[in-house]
């Protein structure tokens, strides 16, 4: 009975999951940015900045790595002016069921992005019960080695207009559909330089 119970729970969880991103496709991260100054002087940004990785909707995990040397980052982390950085956007389908049509949006503010630089995977093994640092950091090495995606809006499930990365065909007409398959980590990366 109490294997039971956990097993439909799982599902109803699924389920919600599911739900929430069909009836919000599109989920937007929040806005990477380089904040900061030297002894209050803004012009100096150019030399030091503060990096600033923001947290965004609980299904989808953004995290953030140094291209050379795949050094994790966190929020606060200090890096000079031109640093190549690799971002991660994951989500983690633990679920039975697979997420159709997800979308997602991330706009960049403090970087510039470095072309041909997105990829797009959905084969590595779903954490269980949410994914801890080796985890990600296995996601991040098997996403950046995936098939690079163009820039461009065409048959392919990502692309890159202005400042805005965008996943999925609910994001930008044009691309094609994005599915989180179940049990599996649907995963984005793509690299920017700090300006």
């Amino acid at each position: 009975m109490k294997r039971q119970y956990g097993k439909i729970m799982q599902r109803i969880a699924a389920l919600m999951l599911g739900a929430f991103l069909f009836a919000s496709p599109v989920a937007q991260a929040a806005t990477n940015t380089a904040l900061g100054d030297i002894a209050g002087v803004g012009a100096d940004l150019d030399d030091s900045n503060d990096f600033v990785l923001n947290a965004f909707v609980s299904e989808l995990q953004k995290r953030a790595f140094l291209t050379v040397g795949n050094t994790a980052l966190t929020s606060g982390d200090t890096l000079p002016a031109g640093t190549s950085v690799d971002f991660l956007i994951y989500l983690n389908n633990e679920g039975d069921l697979d997420i159709n049509d997800v979308g997602i949006l991330d706009t960049l503010v403090g970087f510039t992005y470095v072309p041909n630089s997105l990829h797009v995977l959905n084969t590595t093994a779903a954490c269980v019960g949410g994914c801890n640092a080796a985890q990600e950091l296995t996601i991040y090495d098997n996403a950046r080695v995936a098939g690079v995606k163009t820039d461009a809006i065409n048959d392919d499930e990502a692309s890159f207009a202005g400042t805005t990365v965008e996943v999925g065909d609910n994001v930008t007409a044009g691309n094609t559909q994005q599915d989180a398959a179940a049990n599996f980590v649907l995963a984005l990366v793509f690299t920017a330089t700090l300006d």
